[in-house]
């Protein structure tokens, strides 16, 4: 799942998402990906060989508007997809929140959205 919802994102931000975090030094706009949960599904006989995964998607960029603009993209490009061994991926939430960490310099813009991915187990 990881790498079809990356290949996904090619388009993003000039190619530059990543898993857990970001290269040290890497200027925005970028993305960073986590997977938050993955649920298998079970019926009578064992596992169905299908999950829900759920996954954040941080969008940072030095300005709101672009941000903004990241998470609509995202969201028009990702919303109701399916194919290959992806079975539906769902817009969950969207929130803004603060990109700074105690001590940082540079001021950046964060935008969040929280997708639901039902998919087939690799």
């Amino acid at each position: 799942m990881e790498a079809v919802l990356t290949g996904l994102l090619a388009f993003l931000a000039g190619g530059k998402r990543y898993w857990l975090a970001a290269p040290q030094g890497e200027k925005p706009p970028y993305a960073i990906l986590q997977r938050i949960t993955g649920i298998r599904d079970y019926h009578f006989q064992g596992p169905s060989g299908l999950v829900e995964s759920r996954v954040q998607i941080d969008c940072y960029d030095k300005t709101y508007e672009g941000v903004a603009a990241m998470a609509r993209s995202i969201v028009s490009h990702l919303s109701g997809h399916r194919g290959g061994i992806i079975q539906g991926i769902f817009i969950d939430g969207e929130r803004d929140l603060p990109a700074a960490d105690a001590g940082e310099v540079a001021r950046l813009f964060r935008k969040s959205i929280d997708i639901i991915v039902k998919h087939k187990e690799a």
